[in-house]
């Protein structure tokens, strides 16, 4: 039997490079698909490789908000490896600015990279998702899909639709046999957060006081999270969104 076959977008660093390696380590081939070849191509070589692998990882460069980049990027999936099994929508930019002040272009990128940018891989995998026995699709939403996020107008709306997309192609291709789950990370010890953290826009204390666990997550606890969700053990789970955040979006302590 065939190794599964993974894509993870935005798989460099931070959530993505967590769940390339621990997919790696259940024993799946990974497209590390990125923006940045270079670092995409790092990942991989950092990659448990398995004895008996007849393709090796894969690096790709993909910008998920342009058309013919997504069907490039297929196009060179089926002709190194010949499948795909899953696919996760991990892409993903932050800018933060008040709200009346919002810059648009700011605003079109984030809703292209998060949103149109999984709909276009998620559209680009189907015609490969729908011959494999264990079809998968995860996005990555956000706390940000439930909160409303002060300062990150375009990245609190960009997931909070990622919630809808999930819905609709779980409703339309599960008779197709594809899962389509999201898992909604809380704060994440990320450079995405870091970032917050260093421009003063988050503060680690009050976050950490917020969140009943008393701690950021790892980035490999969410990408185990996201693992379940692609395993045979998720079977029966479709159109899920799975809160993997601490407990943040469940406390009504005030």
């Amino acid at each position: 039997m065939p190794e599964p076959t993974v894509v993870i977008t935005g798989a460099s660093r931070g959530i993505g490079a967590a769940t390339a390696q621990v997919l790696a380590e259940q024993g799946w081939r990974v497209v590390v698909a990125d923006l940045d070849l270079d670092a995409a191509r790092d990942r991989v070589a950092d990659l448990p490789k398995h004895t008996g692998d007849t393709v090796e990882h894969l690096a790709v460069r993909v910008d998920v908000t342009d058309e013919a980049s997504v069907q490039s990027m297929f196009e060179a999936i089926d002709r190194e490896i010949g499948r795909l099994d899953a696919l996760v929508n991990n892409a993903g930019v932050i800018s933060r600015q008040p709200a009346e002040d919002f810059d648009s272009r700011s605003w079109a990128q984030q809703l292209d990279v998060h949103l149109t940018g999984a709909m276009h891989c998620s559209r680009g995998a189907y015609p490969f998702l729908a011959k494999s026995e264990r079809a998968s699709i995860v996005n990555i939403a956000s706390v940000g899909s439930t909160f409303g996020l002060p300062g990150r107008l375009a990245y609190a709306t960009a997931k909070s639709g990622v919630l809808g997309l999930t819905r609709t192609l779980a409703v339309e291709w599960g008779p197709a046999g594809i899962r389509v789950n999201a898992v909604a990370p809380g704060y994440v010890a990320t450079e995405m957060v870091r970032s917050g953290l260093r421009s003063g826009s988050l503060d680690e204390r009050a976050l950490i006081r917020r969140t009943p666990l008393r701690r950021l997550a790892e980035p490999a606890e969410i990408a185990k999270a996201i693992s379940f969700l692609l395993s045979p053990e998720a079977s029966f789970v479709h159109g899920t969104t799975l809160r993997v955040d601490g407990g943040i979006t469940i406390d009504g302590t005030f």
